[in-house]
């Protein structure tokens, strides 16, 4: 017992890079490109079923376009003060957790945005309701919930793995 050694185990701290100006732009374009290179829809009368569900999903592309827009200026304005402020390093670390926090936001609008872009493409075009898999109609239960489904739930379920 008295010649054993006791083990410190220490933890290497992995810094993260900070987020540089050009990347902001980057991403906010690549954000919103989803909705401004979307092709002209052919015209297709839409079911008034769906006139509700196209209203709602184009309010939410509204909401996350002005998102993002908020989210690159607070992003900018961040990144300017973390370079201009002087402090020590946990000061600059959380402003670096903020700004990294910022683009996994707008990473998640970018998904969400190109969700929403596909399934206002699919009601355009007379394809929604539609189970890309099975070809069933998907219940109106689950397109009020979720209105970009692409899958009935049987099909979303077996895609899953649940």
């Amino acid at each position: 017992m008295a010649g054993s050694k006791k083990k410190t185990i220490t933890k290497k701290r992995v810094a993260k890079k900070p987020i540089k100006k050009n990347a902001i732009k980057k991403i906010a374009k690549k954000i919103l490109r989803v909705v401004v290179s979307r092709p002209a829809p052919k015209k297709v009368r839409i079911s008034p079923v769906f006139q509700p569900l196209l209203a709602k999903l184009q309010r939410r592309r509204n909401e996350i376009t002005g998102q993002v827009n908020h989210l690159e200026q607070d992003l900018r304005e961040d990144i300017a003060d973390n370079q201009n402020m002087p402090g020590d390093s946990a000061d600059h670390g959380s402003g670096e957790l903020n700004q990294h926090l910022s683009v996994t936001l707008m990473e998640n609008d970018r998904v969400e945005l190109e969700r929403i872009e596909r399934a206002i493409l699919r009601i355009e075009s007379g394809a929604y309701g539609k189970c890309e898999t099975c070809e069933k109609v998907i219940p109106m239960p689950r397109l009020k919930a979720i209105p970009w489904a692409t899958r009935c739930i049987t099909c979303q379920s077996r895609m899953e793995g649940v």
